[in-house]
């Protein structure tokens, strides 16, 4: 939206009480707003409007409108604008194509896909050797998955309930649908109409919490907010998550002993809950009670100790997972590495191999190992073995969401975004009542749709000028969003040596070598940026970060 132009100071300032006046008083002349006063997309399109009005029927003023009126945000103008330029030149596939992008923006898929498919029937047939634009194909492309992955799942769902055969577990999956859409409030109102109708799904209740700790601003009513997820406790009271969220609320408000109450109590009432020991040894290393031997690191152990007693003592599946797992927890929650890798990986594949028991609880011990084993395969660096073991282990369970969730998330930060939309949105599929899956999905579908449209995008524009260092920086940025390091690594380094002045592209290629390891050479590019601009706060917030000890390259680090 444009910011709303500043009022222009009038040059008439009023005399004070005391002075004489010589003359009348002459009213002042109503204030004009000055040229630079007015937005420049406001006088851009003014500008437009008064060639319209001389050229009432050209189709591309229409369209240039259109184009201004998208950027500004105001879609319902920029529609009008597209289909009036339409109605006058039907033939301009980029007409079609822009209208598609106006009207996707505006939640009307159909309608959206119907012009892309046009836009490119018409460049078919403007040259059938050539065939359609990458554009037009990656905008048609993006434009039928998400109506497949988000709008046709919400239309059923939400046909099912107005035709009041809605059930909690159809009332959490369309509102996981809104997550899809961003729809958070729509998302909670679904998930609490869950709770209401089956006062005993688990699932509602745990999506409220997650719905509440999503918003990185917190709740506006904290106390009402706790309040809910307490009631929800009370009648789920072994459920970690519940705890979780609402130690994330108080973290967030900056209540941080209540907050590690909540987590210690997850992790009480769920000895295998990991995330608990992770969140709980994240908050005492912020608040440097890492290392204190207290009534919390005292419960922590005796809840672990106990977990061990219960595994040595066990024949059953979850024996080999648990006593791997208590050295993993024990290593979270004092943020250190786990102790002898080659023992754990042996302990969980033996977890991992009772999957061919049969049985439910060898099922479930079975997808607890293998989600742990591909996390710490990753944690020393190989990702291919990790994504083995998920891929594996979800072809013979392939009704176990949590591990195409993990490989979901496997993927992404591979920066294989293509395959991370496709596995969460199996991990939706496979449990459709998971809020947190969804909301996944919608991250790593909004990050492939940018990235393939930019990339399209700004390729196109290298191909017309290779020496365009702004088109080289905005494709390293998209690259960067999905963790494509080493693609964003190239092109930031490419803006660079075309335009020695960007400073956002040294910064950004400091961070894509930050995210290798390669912290030396990333604080050489931040004090790049700073050579560049001087006054870049993000190179020097990023160097004070340097300067701090946990920052620091290891000796003959790189």
């Amino acid at each position: 939206m444009a910011s709303a132009a500043p009022s222009p100071r009038s040059p008439h300032q009023r005399k004070s009480a005391g002075s004489k006046a010589r003359r009348p008083a002459r009213a002042a002349p109503a204030p004009r707003a000055h040229r630079a006063d007015i937005h420049p997309l406001d006088r851009a399109i003014a500008e437009l409007r008064s060639e319209l009005a001389r050229s009432p029927d050209d189709a591309t003023l229409y369209a240039r409108l259109g184009a201004l009126h998208y950027r500004r945000g105001d879609l319902r103008d920029a529609e009008a604008c597209y289909r009036r330029a339409v109605e006058l030149q039907s033939d301009r596939a980029a007409f079609h194509n822009n209208l598609g992008n106006v009207l996707c923006d505006l939640g009307r898929m159909k309608d959206g896909i119907a012009s892309y498919e046009q836009a490119r029937a018409l460049e078919r047939a403007a040259d059938p050797e050539k065939g359609p634009s990458a554009e037009t194909e990656a905008n048609l492309e993006m434009a039928r998955l998400e109506y497949r992955l988000v709008h046709e799942r919400i239309e059923y769902l939400e046909r099912a309930v107005h035709l009041d055969v809605g059930s909690a577990e159809a009332l959490n999956a369309l509102g996981g649908g809104y997550l899809l859409r961003n729809q958070r409030e729509e998302a909670l109102s679904a998930f609490r109409k869950a709770a209401a109708l089956d006062p005993r799904n688990v699932h509602a209740a745990r999506n409220i919490g997650f719905s509440y700790a999503m918003d990185p601003a917190g709740p506006d009513d904290l106390t009402a907010a706790m309040r809910e997820l307490a009631e929800h406790a009370v009648r789920f009271p072994k459920e970690p998550r519940l705890y979780l969220h609402q130690g994330e609320l108080l973290e967030t408000a900056g209540l941080l002993e209540e907050t590690e109450q909540r987590y210690l109590r997850a992790l009480k009432v769920d000895p295998r809950c990991l995330e608990a020991y992770d969140m709980l040894g994240r908050l005492r290393e912020a608040i440097l009670a890492l290392d204190s031997i207290d009534e919390t690191s005292r419960d922590v152990e005796a809840v672990l100790e106990r977990l061990a007693n219960e595994a040595r003592e066990s024949k059953g599946p979850w024996a080999p997972y648990d006593k791997a797992f208590v050295e993993v927890a024990r290593a979270r929650f004092y943020r250190r590495a786990p102790g002898d890798a080659r023992l754990l990986d042996r302990m969980l594949r033996e977890a991992i191999g009772n999957v061919e028991l049969g049985t439910e609880v060898a099922r479930e011990a079975a997808v607890a190992a293998g989600v742990l084993r591909a996390q710490l395969l990753e944690g020393e660096g190989r990702r291919d073995e990790a994504a083995l073991v998920l891929e594996g282990l979800g072809e013979k369970l392939p009704e176990a969401g949590r591990l195409w969730f993990e490989r979901g998330g496997l993927a992404f930060r591979c920066g294989e975004v293509a395959l991370a939309v496709e596995a969460f949105e199996r991990a939706t599929l496979a449990e459709p009542q998971e809020a947190l899956a969804y909301r996944s999905l919608r991250f790593a579908f909004e990050g492939y749709r940018r990235y393939r449209t930019e990339r399209v995008r700004f390729e196109a524009a290298m191909r017309k000028n290779p020496r365009d260092a702004l088109a080289h920086h905005h494709l390293a940025m998209a690259a960067l969003s999905v963790l494509k390091d080493e693609e964003a690594l190239f092109h930031f380094t490419r803006a660079l040596e075309l335009d020695g002045r960007l400073a956002e592209a040294a910064c950004g290629r400091a961070r894509a070598l930050q995210r290798q390891g390669h912290l030396r050479d990333a604080e050489a590019a931040f004090r790049e940026a700073l050579v560049i601009d001087p006054d870049c706060g993000e190179a020097r917030r990023a160097l004070e970060e340097f300067d701090a000890p946990a920052f620091a390259a290891p000796p003959g680090g790189a």
